[in-house]
């Protein structure tokens, strides 16, 4: 009881410092506020894309002076009296992103500065819950255009409804922009097909004009295009406002690119994620062309529909997409709903961080193009993107930091030693060097290799996979993400069996199965490796322990990690009469009807031998 007041004694101490601080720094700013009057202030707001159109409308009049901007997104009322302090009467424009989420936001910054230019992106349902309707969020946005003095100029969007309304009702010179007939800046094209940046064709004044940025998504013309029209309205031309919006970078966390020293991209649009704008980064993956597309979905904001609902919505648009989707956070289990009973592999659902990124960590490969979307505050998924980097520390949910994780001195820490905590590139190769001892919990385990994702299924290398998808819809398993792969339990005449699929590449396979059976504290010999065998034709199977890998880089990867050769192997056929290739072009060629029809059969076989197996001892060489 004691502390609880006390608890509740400090937060409302803490709560009104804060107020005081906050009102101290407003009055400050409003008396600073007087000694710029000849600095120009442009105010941008609306419900997405402010922080683009904010850093590429500060390049452009750039070029006109000296111009201070908002740092970030810091665009609350005391973050406006902050950045008020620290302009300058030398500057001679100053760009103001202004948030507008609760009711009355705007006011505040609105008795500090006075706009020249005002912007005004789009009204959508972020802060819906704040403002309880659309026009609500339209109203509150408004009192931006409202406090244009009579020479003010407002550029806004002509597709949006609510926008085009208010500006039909604004007394002051309009620049629209938008792809509808009628706007002065015209958007007739919009082109962001990865790796290639976005760029637009534009029409002015009866012309037409190209404009490249450095920006990716289509969504993002939307900002390029109120950018050049603050340009306009600074009586700045149009060809110098094209030539400074080029020259920007994404702004971090917006659609901002990252390549790693792996060969692998990410894309990180991990600021925020209201449900309504998801559609908008699914549409830039479709487009982009990438060895591999992995989508990770973190927690979405501001959606109609419940949970439950929502996210397996949202996973099967996502399946449209990606080759792999991952979801992280407390609503993945909903995500991985989308399931169902269709056995769907290339939908992983994790509710803890640190099991995605060990997970992410053993899938990823060089060429792989990988979306990052998900709310800051709520996942902090950036640290998917550090962690196969450098081994990552902190791995708290929701800490309530609103800055990016790479500004946190908690990030990272010396890399652990126990190889089973953070599976990493760095460190996946520590496993090599002792044999696997296990503890011999009587755990029997068939590791399955195989390729992830749709486009390996219907190949001879799967044959691993395809055995443990057979295996568990017998049995009406359900498979299960963990940290390193998928699992199902399943039971046969009374003996409980751990099917395991690594979550990698089947050259990969051995870092991952190591730190499963680790985990789970199994013992080599109760264990059996099913692989396809290229010295065995389509429809044979042949259990073998011990012995070289026979150039399978999948089993040689999995010889390495263990630390033994002493493995038992169940071997599916996988040579076909018309092979004439390599070994890597045959196992990887598609299957024919009549192909799939006798490695079926050797399936059979092996799944006979493999359930004599589990109830006796090791027969080397059985047909």
């Amino acid at each position: 009881m004691i502390r609880r007041v006390r608890d509740k004694a400090w937060n409302y101490l803490y709560k009104s410092l804060r107020y005081c601080v906050h009102l101290l720094r407003f009055w400050l700013a409003f008396i600073y506020s007087k000694r710029l009057k000849n600095v120009s202030f442009i105010g941008i707001t609306g419900s997405a894309g402010k922080t683009t159109a904010k850093d590429l409308s500060a390049n452009i009049l750039r070029t006109a002076g000296e111009c201070h901007s908002t740092p970030r997104s810091l665009n609350y009322p005391d973050g406006i009296s902050q950045i008020l302090l620290k302009v300058r009467p030398r500057h001679r424009f100053c760009v103001l992103e202004v948030s507008g989420g609760n009711p009355g936001d705007m006011d505040r910054p609105l008795r500090l500065f006075t706009p020249s230019i005002a912007v005004l992106t789009l009204i959508a349902r972020d802060h819906f819950k704040a403002h309880k309707s659309l026009e609500a969020i339209a109203r509150e946005k408004s009192k931006l255009i409202k406090a244009l003095p009579a020479q003010g100029v407002a550029v806004l969007n002509i597709d949006d409804p609510l926008v085009r309304a208010i500006g039909e009702s604004c007394d002051q010179k309009v620049i629209w922009v938008g792809e509808t007939k009628g706007a002065n800046l015209r958007l007739l094209s919009a082109r962001s097909s990865w790796p290639e940046p976005l760029t637009l064709e534009v029409e002015y004044e009866g012309r037409v004009y190209q404009a490249k940025t450095g920006l990716h998504g289509k969504h993002l013309a939307l900002s390029a295009l109120s950018a050049l029209g603050v340009g306009l309205a600074a009586d700045i031309s149009l060809m110098t406002a094209m030539t400074a919006i080029a020259e920007v970078k994404p702004a971090e966390g917006r659609m901002e690119v990252v390549s790693t020293d792996g060969d692998i991209t990410f894309l990180r649009d991990d600021w925020k994620a209201p449900h309504w704008s998801f559609s908008a980064p699914l549409e830039f993956m479709a487009e982009a062309e990438a060895k591999r597309k992995i989508l990770v979905i973190g927690t979405l904001s501001d959606y109609s529909l419940s949970a439950s609902k929502l996210y397996p919505k949202v996973a099967k648009q996502a399946l449209e997409v990606g080759d792999i989707v991952i979801f992280v956070g407390p609503h993945a289990p909903r995500a991985a709903k989308a399931k169902g009973d269709t056995g769907i592999q290339n939908l992983h659902a994790f509710s803890e961080i640190r099991e995605a990124a060990a997970f992410l960590n053993a899938l990823l490969e060089p060429g792989d193009l990988v979306l990052l979307k998900g709310s800051n505050k709520a996942d902090h998924l950036v640290r998917l993107m550090y962690n196969t980097q450098k081994p990552v520390s902190c791995w708290v949910s929701r800490c309530g930091i609103q800055s990016f994780c790479g500004d946190c001195s908690k990030l990272y820490k010396p890399i652990p030693s126990n190889p089973a905590t953070v599976l990493t590139k760095d460190n996946s190769d520590s496993t090599n060097n002792m044999p696997l001892a296990g503890h011999d919990s009587g755990r029997k385990v068939i590791i399955g290799l195989g390729n992830p994702g749709s486009k390996y299924q219907n190949t001879p290398h799967n044959a691993g996979y395809r055995l443990l998808d057979r295996m568990a819809k017998k049995s009406h398993g359900s498979w299960i993400s963990c940290s390193e792969g998928l699992v199902c339990e399943i039971n046969i005449a009374g003996e409980t069996l751990s099917l395991f699929k690594p979550a990698a590449k089947i050259n990969n396979s051995g870092p991952p199965t190591r730190l499963f059976l680790e985990r789970i504290g199994a013992n080599i010999n109760s264990c059996w490796v099913v692989h396809d065998e290229m010295d065995l034709t389509l429809g044979q199977a042949k259990l073998k322990q011990g012995g070289g890998d026979a150039g399978h880089r999948g089993l040689k990867s999995v010889i390495a990690s263990l630390g033994s050769s002493n493995i038992k192997r169940l071997r599916i056929g996988a040579r076909r009469a018309d092979d004439a290739g390599t070994a890597k072009t045959s196992v990887l060629r598609p299957l024919s009807r009549s192909d799939e029809t006798a490695l079926e059969k050797g399936i059979d076989r092996a799944i006979d031998i493999l359930l004599r197996e589990t109830a006796a001892p090791v027969r080397a060489n059985e047909t």
